[in-house]
């Protein structure tokens, strides 16, 4: 029994959905608003990629001393390199960090070249630590006094500024992030509003239909049905519509922003979000569509509780 009032509701919604005129208008409400959500999705993937980013991807830059000899500076070099928590390491001489900075800078390696100042830019190494929380542990590496005399003491502090502005970059992308999924929590309260409003005026344009139902002895869940099945429906499909839309804006996003291009600025930031993205598929779109019906279920629940109360009025004054 109660599998055949779910299949006449469902059909019905389905009618509902076919028969209904001025359909698009609902469709292009909710999509709009869904699209919107798909972009503050986006941006939320992008600042937790960004995250990932600056805590597995931490780059440090080691002064060598002068003092230091060929044979410290090399077995500090493979020392390193055998740390489990350093994923890259690299020597830079004299003359290439030169080569770096006037790529980087003309002006300052031209202004040392017509006042004869000598190379001043030291050699140093090049470390990749796998994650940000490393950092401490890499500095007690570098505190033992075989290698405080290879290394400039200055870098030797837990409270560098290297490792100060990384950590204020990490902060700022979890506060972006948490304001993102709030933004995203305020989004689903519009669609639920949106939902509430669309219902009810379904229900009012079929308030005799309902007052015939209520008559012929129909109870709620028979009503609830149908409406329910035809906002989950839209929702769907407008879903559906603004995931094509927002795939597209990826696309063809680093055509336009070349920053986002590959050797670009944020050439890697936008790798890394659009992996982040392909992994995630798996579950993201389960997880929306069941936002969505949890949505339709409680929008269609909130608009008909008053309708059907109004609705009934008639026959109650007739008894």
């Amino acid at each position: 029994m109660l599998l055949q009032i779910l299949r006449r509701g469902l059909l019905r919604g389905l009618q509902n959905v076919l028969r209904q005129q001025g359909w698009a208008m609902s469709l292009g409400s909710l999509f709009g608003v869904l699209f919107l959500g798909q972009i503050i999705v986006l941006l939320t993937f992008g600042a937790h990629a960004g995250l990932t980013l600056v805590k597995e991807q931490t780059d440090l830059r080691l002064e060598i001393l002068d003092s230091a000899t060929d044979i410290q500076i090399q077995d500090l070099y493979q020392n390193i390199r055998q740390l489990p928590y350093v994923s890259d390491v690299i020597y830079i001489t004299r003359e290439q960090a030169y080569e770096r900075q006037k790529n980087r800078d003309p002006e300052l390696t031209g202004f040392l070249t017509r006042f004869g100042i000598e190379n001043p830019f030291p050699e140093t190494l090049g470390v990749r630590l796998r994650n940000l929380e490393d950092y401490p542990e890499f500095v007690r590496f570098l505190k033992q006094p075989v290698f405080t005399k290879v290394v400039n003491p200055s870098f030797l502090s837990e409270t560098t500024d290297q490792e100060r502005q990384v950590a204020k970059i990490a902060e700022a992308a979890v506060t972006v992030r948490s304001l993102l999924l709030l933004i995203v929590g305020l989004l689903v309260m519009v669609i639920l509003f949106v939902v509430v409003e669309l219902v009810r005026r379904r229900a009012a344009a079929k308030r005799e239909e309902l007052f015939v139902e209520q008559l012929v002895g129909a109870d709620r869940f028979t009503i609830f049905l149908p409406f329910c099945t035809e906002m989950f429906c839209l929702l769907s499909l407008a879903l559906i519509i603004s995931a094509g839309f927002a795939a597209m804006v990826i696309y063809f996003m680093p055509s336009f922003l070349p920053v986002l291009a590959f050797g670009g600025a944020f050439g890697i930031w936008f790798q890394a979000v659009s992996a982040l993205l392909t992994a995630s598929l798996g579950w993201l779109l389960p997880l929306e569509l069941g936002v969505i019906l949890i949505v339709a279920l409680l929008g269609t629940f909130i608009a008909l509780k008053s309708q059907v109360e109004m609705a009934a009025l008639p026959l109650l004054s007739h008894n």
